[in-house]
């Protein structure tokens, strides 16, 4: 009996010790989602009360996120966030949207609470996803504040007139064509140029804008048509730029320290995602931009 107890002991600890050493796919669709929309629950949660041993283990190494305020966190930092609770009440969520890309996934939604003043705090977030083999992790995260009379639901636009783009992208190494696609994206604000955008961004491409709203493709596409860069701004550069690649998914992080024509300066900050197509070409699917300095 002892040797049976023992040989069904042995073989417990292989099948457990196989199950975690073996990669696992990622889920189907279906359950994928419901996985993600559980963490996310949970993610609120732990928030609240200050679950650091869930945040811990739900983190990866290389976790990278733009709070709130727009400043950069690493891991260490947003940990440290996390071990006191929220001053917040009535902490819940809303529009959750979650978008599989293979072993990426995308979360976007919407914290609400009540801040101690009795005022209702907004807060639109964009989280990302891996599936390392055996369970998700959180690579990414990106909050920006809704600002007062900003609807917190997708805003839909109206594609406006242009020219299609006909030029040809960048080939090579795949990060060297990231960055040149990150300078391309920015240059193309700068110059209004609808065309590049309606080339490199997906049908499904939505965009967290710098007062919190959550824009589709037609609308982001009649923002992007504005001059804005040439009838308010003497500079916007990009900075900082941080490139991480997760399977056929690059996540870009980045900066931009402009000057407006009167003088006054602000920081932006931004993560893009971008997904590799079958041909073979880059795509953006989603931007999430924070204000880290207001024009002052």
């Amino acid at each position: 009996m002892a040797r049976l107890i023992n040989f069904l002991a042995f073989m417990l600890i292989m099948h457990s010790t196989t199950a975690i050493t073996s990669a696992a796919p990622p889920p189907s669709p279906a359950i994928a989602e419901a996985q993600l929309r559980v963490i996310n629950h949970r993610f609120v949660n732990a928030f609240a009360v200050a679950d650091y041993h869930f945040m811990d283990a739900l983190t990866a190494n290389d976790f990278f996120m733009i709070g709130n305020s727009g400043d950069w966190m690493n891991r260490t930092q947003h940990l440290e966030s996390m071990k006191q609770a929220s001053v917040t009440s009535g902490l819940s969520y809303d529009d959750v949207r979650v978008r599989l890309f293979g072993g990426v996934a995308l979360l976007h939604g919407v914290f609400e609470a009540i801040a101690a003043d009795g005022s209702a705090r907004r807060v639109r977030y964009t989280d990302v996803y891996h599936w390392n083999g055996s369970k998700w992790l959180l690579v990414s995260a990106q909050n920006t504040p809704l600002r007062d009379g900003v609807a917190k639901f997708l805003h839909h636009g109206t594609t406006p007139p242009f020219t299609r783009w006909q030029r040809v992208d960048p080939v090579g190494d795949d990060l060297d064509v990231l960055r040149e696609l990150n300078e391309s994206y920015v240059r193309a604000f700068r110059e209004a140029d609808v065309a590049w955008y309606d080339a490199h961004l997906t049908p499904d491409y939505v965009v967290v804008s710098g007062d919190g709203s959550f824009n589709d493709r037609a609308k982001a596409l009649e923002n992007f048509a504005k001059p804005t860069f040439a009838t308010q701004m003497k500079s916007f550069p990009v900075d900082d730029v941080r490139i991480r690649r997760f399977d056929d998914v690059a996540i870009i992080h980045a900066e931009n320290s402009y000057e407006l024509n009167d003088g006054r300066k602000g920081v932006s900050r931004y993560t893009d995602i971008w997904v590799k197509q079958p041909d073979g070409r880059w795509k953006c699917v989603a931007a999430h931009i924070t204000t880290h300095k207001a024009p002052a």
